[in-house]
């Protein structure tokens, strides 16, 4: 008896149990995120230039742009296109960079190629010469003569009391505390087998994302060089390499 009664017991617990548990109502709750996405930053450096020969604009040539404004580099684009230059010639460039993200600044000048070309006989004079004129003459003497001086362009306004008053580009450069304008390169002539300049040395550490950097570039020949230099060319590469400054402090360019 008591053992039915206790099955019986059982049988309507598990029944009650069902029945419970098919009305319950727990607490609950839902966070969804969308949309998770990973997308790559850029660094795209971009380029203007103003230019001056002998205290004026320089000149447009066809198809050649010796002044622009900010851009990426093509063909047409020239920091440096004269074709008579003469003793005592001088010109500035002021170029200023942009990038779109914080990167570190190098310029390579390379492919420097210093042809004598054709021989005058007041070169081959000057030269003492005796290949003048055969075709077999030795490489020219211009590259030698070209004198350069790179500083970092500014600007100072007016009335300059301090860094406040630093504007910017104004190809010229001022000869204030090296704090302001510094002079990256001396004046002398570029290093036959090309030279390498690390911008990011100058200035700021690196160049922040839409910040402009301007940097004179100023040349000339010296009214004492003679013949020597007629009928000759240089010709060469200005090769302005940016990268990433995030995770690389150091501004290193070689991975």
């Amino acid at each position: 008896m008591n053992k039915k009664i206790l099955i019986s017991l059982c049988v309507i617990g598990a029944v009650a149990a069902i029945v419970v548990g098919g009305t319950i109502a727990y607490f609950s709750d839902t966070e969804t995120s969308t949309g998770n996405t990973f997308t790559a930053g850029s660094l795209d450096l971009l380029v203007d230039n103003t230019c001056y020969y002998n205290g004026a604009p320089c000149p447009e040539p066809t198809d050649i742009e010796t002044t622009w404004e900010s851009t990426n580099l093509g063909v047409a684009h020239k920091f440096f296109y004269f074709t008579d230059v003469k003793p005592g010639d001088s010109g500035e460039d002021t170029i200023s960079l942009t990038v779109d993200n914080d990167a570190c600044l190098q310029l390579v000048i390379g492919g420097l190629v210093d042809n004598d070309n054709t021989c005058t006989e007041p070169e081959g004079v000057a030269e003492n010469d005796v290949t003048c004129g055969t075709g077999s003459e030795p490489a020219g003497e211009l590259q030698q003569n070209v004198l350069f001086t790179m500083w970092l362009d500014q600007g100072v306004t007016p009335g300059f009391q301090g860094p406040q008053d630093l504007g910017e580009c104004d190809n010229d450069w001022n000869n204030f505390p090296e704090l302001f304008e510094p002079v990256i390169i001396s004046e002398g002539p570029i290093d036959e087998g090309g030279e390498t300049w690390d911008l990011y040395q100058y200035g700021n550490a690196y160049l922040f994302a839409d910040q402009k950097a301007c940097f004179g570039v100023s040349w000339r020949v010296p009214s004492t060089v003679g013949n020597e230099i007629q009928s000759d060319s240089l010709v060469g590469n200005m090769t302005f390499n940016v990268i990433q400054h995030r995770h690389n402090e150091t501004c290193s360019f070689t991975q």
